[in-house]
């Protein structure tokens, strides 16, 4: 068992581990006791921070949100700046973080969650999409990219990009990688 934490630090702890129970072992071995057992205290324990599991579901995607949108939007005035900030800080955490990028781009926590986890996730994919198309409008707008770029399609591939490295391990390659990418996202942009 471990010591006893102020409220906020164990329900913290709790959706940590409420996260890393989903990602590493799925959500047909998401119980109380699984979480628990990676907090340290009883399975009892949790419901003295949490009213039911969902609520630790939700928990764990505020803590995912927290980090996606972690200094975002990024502040440079120049949209292209902008926009490959965005691309390469968010490649360095879901890349450095494996449960991030697990749940990040997948159906299963948002599953857990019910309705509200649902619209939560689906909110992270609006925002960020929203951000990409708004830096390519933008830079549309300036003439410094190619006239006729689809802004919301744009948005999508730059996005399908981040999903691919996750999906297919790219990332665990480092920053040549994303460099690499982040190069063919600069040649649509005909730069």
């Amino acid at each position: 068992m471990t010591a006893r934490q102020p409220t906020e630090e164990r329900r913290r702890q709790i959706a940590d581990a409420a996260l890393k129970v989903i990602a590493e072992q799925g959500l047909g071995r998401f119980t109380t006791q699984a979480i628990a057992a990676e907090v340290g205290i009883t399975d009892g324990s949790l419901f003295r921070h949490f009213a039911s599991k969902e609520e630790i579901v939700l928990a764990a995607l505020d803590r995912v949100e927290e980090q996606l949108f972690d200094g975002f939007p990024p502040a440079d005035p120049d949209p292209l700046v902008r926009l490959e900030h965005f691309f390469r800080v968010r490649a360095a955490l879901v890349g450095g973080n494996p449960v991030i990028a697990r749940l990040a781009f997948s159906e299963e926590l948002p599953h857990a969650a019910g309705e509200r986890g649902a619209r939560q996730v689906q909110s992270w994919k609006d925002r960020s999409l929203d951000f990409v198309v708004a830096c390519v409008e933008e830079a549309a707008a300036q003439g410094r990219i190619p006239p006729g770029l689809p802004a919301r399609e744009v948005g999508v591939m730059v996005l399908g990009t981040l999903i691919a490295l996750v999906r297919f391990g790219e990332l665990a390659s480092g920053a040549a990688t994303v460099d690499r990418a982040w190069s063919l996202v600069q040649r649509l942009f005909g730069r």
